[in-house]
């Protein structure tokens, strides 16, 4: 018996290392072209789940592997898909060069063609919404900027917008608000403090439609644009946090993102 369960024991270990992947840290460039910005471009490995953003000239570095799936996001183009070969790895070196497209599918995935880790690429630009200057974080959304309703902030006949109406809103007439108000007058109304309110469910809605285009949804992630709130609202409901909007949690953010788009596509083709 003792005999029996060591061997099994080592059987299980020799499995799992037999599944570990080997990666190797590859130094990183990525070009883009006259008067873009290289700076803060997401290099995610969607096999690892792991990623980084590039500096202000472009650099990056990242562990891949032969055959991973890497993608690069910026808000100005299209996302697309570096699949990983023996020559990136050999070289352990990436240099990217992005050269803007007029016509280009919605899913694009590249090889490199040669053995020193050139890759080259032609993607659209993407229409981004302009914001000079603004922090997009929950805190600020809630407290400092009020926004008008738009396509982003206005969504009718959406099933999770309409179950947030039924915690108060109906007609335009929001009947815990009339009561806040007079519960302020008698006791007087207290400071918000930002970091121990309850975060509010349309807060970090809004958020996540004004930090990036409904193209940008679809090019990066594949969701079809029409469907593009409803997944913001899908993504929210099941595991977007007011902490992953933080300037500094980006690439949680979009791996995230990420990650719940997988889950949403599948759902959407079962109904």
């Amino acid at each position: 018996m003792k005999l029996l369960l060591t061997s099994c024991l080592f059987l299980l270990t020799f499995v799992s290392f037999s599944q570990t992947i080997e990666r190797t840290l590859v130094e990183g460039t990525i070009f883009v072209p006259a008067g873009d910005s290289a700076d803060q471009v997401s290099v995610y490995n969607v096999s690892s789940q792991k990623g980084t953003v590039t500096d202000a000239e472009g650099n990056f570095t990242l562990a891949v592997a032969a055959n991973d799936r890497v993608l690069i996001s910026a808000l100005q183009f299209q996302s697309f898909t570096v699949v990983v070969d023996e020559g990136v790895v050999a070289a352990k070196q990436m240099r990217i060069y992005m050269n803007p497209a007029i016509n280009q599918l919605e899913e694009v995935v590249v090889r490199p063609y040669d053995l020193s880790g050139n890759i080259n690429v032609d993607v659209n630009r993407v229409d981004v919404y302009a914001s000079p200057n603004w922090d997009l974080s929950y805190e600020t959304l809630e407290y400092e900027y009020e926004f008008t309703e738009d396509r982003q902030t206005s969504i009718k006949g959406n099933v999770a917008e309409d179950a947030l109406n039924n915690g108060g809103l109906k007609n335009g007439f929001n009947f815990i608000s009339v009561l806040g108000v007079i519960a302020n007058a008698i006791v007087g109304k207290k400071k918000k403090d930002p970091y121990v309110e309850t975060p509010n469910y349309s807060t970090i809605v809004r958020a996540l439609q004004q930090r990036f285009s409904a193209q940008y949804y679809a090019h990066t992630f594949g969701i079809p644009i029409e469907k593009v709130d409803d997944f913001i609202y899908f993504a929210q409901e099941n595991a977007v946090t007011p902490e992953m909007l933080k300037e500094e949690n980006e690439i949680e953010l979009l791996a995230t993102l990420f990650q719940q788009s997988e889950v949403y596509k599948e759902r959407i083709k079962v109904e």
